[in-house]
Order: structure tokens, then sequence, then C-alpha cells
């Protein structure tokens, strides 16, 4: 009896020690879990990753440009622009662009029209801009056009975020929009074409039935003359000044190139007229048919300044392209 007592006695404490340990093994794995859980689902975890979502969507915005949506620097600090007008218009914002292209040849002066371009950093041409000299300056934000840059593209992309307009001319105004939305300076953009709208208002309203202001606007080459018609940058700006263009020149094309022997086609009440090669207008002006037009008649032929007139394309050279014309109009 004793020694079944012994052995039930030791059948039980063997019984009662593997209930407890399968109790510690369970309760074991149970804390395991829990502390997988809180590792992967935990409300730290989930503040942290709400947290960067947040941070993330602060520090970029969303741009449509001329190839779709672009993610952008909320308050880009360094920018490349690849031409002019977004040079011209950055600048009237008060934004100074930490790179830039010359106009015709890489080291070039930029327009003399400009202001504050002291210390931007030079990256070659509009036409051909250094790749290099860009990748150097390791931009937040690139702006360029499609018109001019395409081929460059996705190479630009890999430095910066880019964000390009469609084209440059007739829809500068657009672009200034798009500019100034892309450097988050949307209110500013706006102030500025309402001041040019109302500019152009006051110079239509002074010369409305004005006779004796049909504006010739031409460029004299070396072996041709350039017409500027309706769709170009100054011919949008006349056209929104309500300005006359002559009956040879009232259309929606860009240029239209012509002879001496043509040069009636140049005629206006006022000639105005710019050029990039020093002696054009000079050989122009021994031709024995200039003498017959009769802005030439009524010493009404006044030069402009192609940096603006031709190659501003901004809001600071649609300005002072309204401001010439008030000069030459308004008298």
């Amino acid at each position: 009896m004793i020694g079944h007592s012994m052995h039930t006695r030791r059948n039980k404490g063997t019984v009662g020690m593997l209930l407890l340990l399968v109790i510690i093994l369970v309760s074991g794995c149970s804390s395991g879990n829990n502390g997988k859980a809180n590792s992967s689902n935990g409300s730290n975890t989930g503040n942290t990753t709400n947290e960067a979502s947040t941070e993330t969507s602060s520090d970029t915005r969303t741009v449509k440009d001329a190839y779709g949506d672009v993610q952008v620097p909320t308050n880009p600090t360094k920018i490349v622009v690849l031409d002019i007008g977004a040079l011209d218009n950055l600048l009237e914002m008060g934004i100074v662009p930490i790179g830039a292209p010359s106009i015709l040849a890489a080291g070039d002066p930029y327009p003399k029209y400009l202001k504050n371009t002291d210390g931007i950093k030079n990256i070659g041409s509009v036409n051909e801009p250094n790749m290099e000299a860009i990748d150097a300056l390791q931009p937040d934000l690139i702006i360029g056009n499609k018109d001019t840059h395409d081929a460059i593209y996705k190479q630009l992309g890999e430095i910066a975020p880019t964000v390009f307009v469609e084209t440059l001319g007739t829809t500068w105004k657009e672009n200034l929009k798009l500019h100034s939305e892309a450097v988050n300076k949307q209110a500013e953009g706006d102030k500025l074409l309402a001041a040019y709208q109302q500019k152009t208002e006051e110079l239509k309203s002074k010369i409305a039935g004005k006779t004796g202001t049909a504006v010739s606007l031409f460029r004299p080459r070396a072996d041709k003359i350039q017409i500027y018609m309706k769709a170009t940058f100054a011919g949008a700006i006349m056209n929104d000044a309500g300005v006359v263009r002559p009956a040879a020149q009232n259309n929606d094309e860009f240029s239209k190139d012509v002879t001496e022997e043509q040069i009636a086609e140049l005629d206006g009440d006022v000639i105005l007229w710019f050029d990039r090669e020093a002696d054009a207008f000079a050989k122009l002006e021994k031709s024995s048919l200039w003498s017959s037009l009769k802005g030439v008649q009524n010493k009404n032929v006044h030069s402009v300044d192609w940096e603006y007139w031709l190659s501003g394309l901004g809001i600071q050279a649609a300005t002072k392209i309204v401001d010439d014309l008030n000069k030459f109009l308004v008298k």
C-alpha cells in the first residue's frame, strides 16, 4: 500500500510539473506574439509612419507641367532656369536662381534690362545648356521649356525635379502662372499679371480711335528682312494693348521674310525695328525705296531693344514693351 501511495504521489508530481511547464511555455509564446504585434502594429510605429507621410506631403507639392504631374519642393531654394523668360519671371517675383543661361553664347552677360543677376552661375546658352554645370550646382528645381529642351528632359529629371512649359512667346502669361506655381509664388504671379493687364488697358484707352498709330515691327538681317507678325511675343503684347498693325502685317503668323524690293510691307505710321547684326539696318537705310515709307517721311522710325522685344519672354520684358509703345504712340 505504501509503495502504491508513493508511486501515486510521484505520478501526481510529475503531472503537476508537466502542467506547470506547459503553462510557462504557453505564457511565453503568448508574450512573444504580443511583442511581435506591438512591434508591427503598435501605436508608436504607426505614429512614426504617419509623421513620415505628413513630412513628405508637406515638403513637396504637385505641379502639372507640359509632361504631366511633377512633385516639386514646397519651397525650392536652389533653382536653375534654362531660358530667359523663366529668369525674367523669377527675378521679378524676388527669386534669384543659382543658374541661368546666356541668350546666344555661353558666358555672355545676361540681358541688361534684368537686375539682380550678380552671382548667378552661367550654365551655357539657351539652346545648349551645359549638363555638367547644371549637375554641379545640385539644384532642387529646374525650369525649362519643352520646345527647346525636350531632348534633355529625362536627363534633367535625374538631377532634380523638372518643370517645363510647353513653348515660349505668345504663351508667356500662361508660363508666368506655371513658373509662379512651381516656386510657390502664385499670389505674386497673379499680382504681376494684374498690373500688366491694367497697364495695357490704359494704353488701349489712350490710343483707341486715334489715327496714325499703325505699328510696323521688323528685324533687318544680313540676307533678308524679317517682319514680326501677331503670333510673336511682341505681337501678342501689341494685340493686348489694342495696337493696330499695318494691313501687310495683320495676321496670326510668326514672321514673314521679305526682300528690299518688297519694302512697302515694312511701312506703318510708326516703324519699329531691332537687330542683332550691327550693319543690317544701315544697309536697309541706303535702299532707294526706304525714303518712300510713310513712317520714314514722318520721322517716326525707332529702334527698340532686341533683348526684351525679341528674347525677353517674361513679365519684365512685356512691361517694358508696353512702356515703349506708350512712348511712341501717346503724344
